[in-house]
């Protein structure tokens, strides 16, 4: 599966800085396969080391009590280890997946990068693969977070590479894309939807041709996931986790968004959530949409701790899987699950396109559901469930704020007028 990611993992290499690159994103987005993948395509052969299944390597740093007066520096003693000569380390990708499980093995590679000559004579290539964000130097690391498969990629995975090409440049443009090719898309994207971005996922749809199995692999990809990240707290904080991301669905399905402590439980506060709300929204668990607000000089702010936010699933095909699959939720309108659905998938792509989206209210309860803020200036986004778009609290925006122009992101098919940008939903992935 091409990963639009591995155009960074190609610039990086080209630059040759000679500083590990340190991929993070949650269990079973593909960072293992994007960097086997560019180990293949870009290197004579590769390196992989998983700190959190083979204890045998983790034991050989535990036993060097690594310290500066240890005559083997990090890549020495991992190569002499696998019996690999250090002349073939320029031609080899080293991995090193899930690190953080063995300390001594990520203090003795930082030592290792502390010292420049030792960097300098040997410049071996490193990719850090972690589900779990942690401190690092960026004096020594650069970093990037893969998150779930935008449509595009999932196009191209599905051989639609051309429907891509074909969205890009219709974006560009403006111009309509031919009707019969518009409704494909929207079928294709409906897909999308169910199956989400998480690459098992993708592909068990691509090798079967149908979602039949999808909800069951979203199911244990999520289990894991939170399995995982509860590993990393107290069995207070794994709580107070389970409990948070247990009300997410719930909290998108009303029809006001914002999340509401009570859910969890009487007389639950910030205070008491704010640490693994934080933790799960740092790791990419889930994605937080605070309230902004907005103007002219400064531009989009929000307070340090704002206390009115949104929180997302991290993909959306999970979050389908999360509704569907729950009796709780059997009697909620099929319009309110595709407008939280949509909405989710909006926020996913903007947090994988760069962007830090917030939403927006008036005293009048006029709603944008998203700001975002690109060379352009600041941008308001709404999201329709269908063709009918007038809308009047992007209006009553506009006459508050010089805006350049605004987005309408719907089923309707490409359109640029009196301001307004319509965007199909397939095509998120170029904003």
């Amino acid at each position: 599966m091409k990963r639009n990611a591995i155009k960074k993992l190609i610039t990086w290499k080209e630059q040759n800085l000679r500083k590990p690159m340190w991929i993070t994103g949650i269990k079973g987005v593909g960072k293992t396969f994007l960097a086997l993948d560019f180990a293949k395509s870009f290197y004579e052969g590769n390196l992989y080391v998983n700190f959190e299944t083979n204890a045998a390597v983790c034991n050989l740093f535990e036993k060097a009590a690594y310290s500066i007066e240890n005559d083997l520096n990090f890549i020495e003693l991992l190569f002499q280890y696998y019996e690999i000569p250090l002349e073939l380390s320029g031609n080899l990708l080293v991995i090193l997946d899930e690190i953080s499980f063995c300390k001594e093995a990520m203090e003795a590679l930082n030592h290792y990068l502390m010292n420049e000559t030792i960097v300098s004579e040997n410049a071996v290539p490193i990719l850090v693969l972690s589900s779990e964000l942690m401190e690092m130097n960026e004096e020594y690391y650069d970093s990037f977070t893969l998150y779930p498969m935008e449509f595009d990629e999932f196009l191209v995975a599905g051989g639609n590479e051309w429907y891509a090409e074909v969205i890009k440049g219709h974006y560009q443009t403006n111009r309509k894309i031919p009707e019969i090719v518009h409704k494909e898309l929207l079928t294709i994207f409906e897909d999308y939807l169910i199956v989400g971005g998480m690459p098992a996922a993708v592909n068990d749809y691509i090798i079967m041709e149908n979602t039949s199995n999808v909800a069951e692999i979203h199911q244990r990809i999520y289990l894991s996931m939170l399995a995982s990240a509860k590993e990393k707290h107290s069995e207070s904080d794994a709580l107070k986790l389970s409990q948070v991301c247990s009300v997410m669905v719930e909290q998108l399905l009303k029809e006001n968004k914002k999340f509401q402590y009570r859910l969890i439980r009487k007389g639950a506060t910030y205070a008491h959530y704010k640490d693994v709300i934080q933790y799960l929204v740092a790791n990419s668990i889930v994605y937080k949409c605070s309230k902004g607000t907005y103007d002219k000089t400064e531009g989009i702010t929000i307070s340090p701790e704002a206390l009115q936010f949104k929180l997302y699933v991290a993909d959306v095909g999970i979050l389908n899987t999360l509704i569907r699959k729950n009796s709780l939720y059997l009697d909620t309108q099929n319009e309110m699950i595709e407008k939280t659905v949509l909405d989710n998938y909006i926020m996913q792509s903007l947090i994988a396109r760069g962007y830090l989206p917030n939403f927006w209210e008036s005293n009048s309860q006029a709603k944008i559901d998203f700001l975002i803020q690109n060379s352009d200036g600041v941008i308001p986004l709404e999201i329709k469930t269908n063709e009918n778009t007038r809308s009047k609290s992007v209006s009553i925006f506009r006459s508050a704020h010089d805006i350049p122009y605004s987005v309408k992101i719907s089923n309707r098919n490409y359109e640029y007028s009196n301001q307004v940008k319509h965007l199909p939903y397939y095509a998120m992935f170029c904003l």
